[in-house]
């Protein structure tokens, strides 16, 4: 009797991505943007990311003459609001500035800085890491992504404040968009993440000039 070709034994190669390792990078969606200033980009480290959902509607129709059975068509495609957590930072007020110029267009007022682009939209890139101790010296190698576009910020929530107990201040952020996509990489040097200036969660980062902020 011939043996089995599969191998029994698992390998860093063949085990499924984890998910605890991963970054987020958000580049802002405008239009041209004011005074030739680029649209904005920024990456932040979250420890959850959920809501990563894609569905399809179903219409139903019968057709005369064919009475068994009921077809099915796609219909409207809808993507589920997405939901991004991370321990609090001091100094890190992205989130909440994001928010003010979301408030500040939906108002008519505009944006609530003038070296913002013309919109509060962003594409996003959701990166998963490879394993810190797998391939390239360099740790910082996605090896697969999620793409999230025209993404704008609904919801801003921070947990309650209770000094009875010493649990880590957490802020989550729910986004609506209006497409997701994945895409995988081949996990080589070539295609490291290059984390950007304001990410204090990654030590690797360069740090932001004096006086600068990260906008969001």
């Amino acid at each position: 009797m011939a043996s089995s070709t599969i191998n029994r034994f698992s390998t860093l190669a063949t085990d499924p991505l984890r998910s605890f390792r991963f970054y987020v990078e958000f580049e802002n969606a405008g239009e041209t943007p004011i005074d030739g200033i680029a649209p904005d980009k920024w990456t932040g480290g979250f420890t959850n990311v959920s809501g990563l959902n894609i569905t399809t509607q179903s219409i139903q129709y019968r057709e005369g003459g064919y009475n068994t059975t009921v077809h099915q068509v796609p219909g409207m495609t809808t993507f589920s609001p997405i939901t991004m957590q991370r321990g609090v930072l001091y100094g890190n007020a992205q989130a909440i500035t994001w928010m003010r110029a979301m408030f500040a267009a939906a108002a008519g007022d505009g944006l609530a800085t003038a070296s913002a682009s013309k919109t509060f939209r962003v594409n996003l890139k959701i990166y998963v890491m490879d394993h810190p101790n797998a391939g390239p010296t360099d740790a910082n190698v996605p090896k697969m992504g999620f793409k999230v576009h025209n993404a704008w910020i609904s919801g801003l929530n921070y947990t309650d404040l209770n000094a009875n107990d010493g649990a880590i201040l957490f802020e989550s952020m729910s986004l609506v968009h209006e497409g997701l996509s994945v895409f995988f990489t081949q996990g080589t040097g070539t295609n490291s993440f290059k984390a950007r200036s304001g990410d204090a969660t990654n030590p690797a980062a360069p740090t932001a000039a004096a006086g600068t902020t990260a906008a969001v």
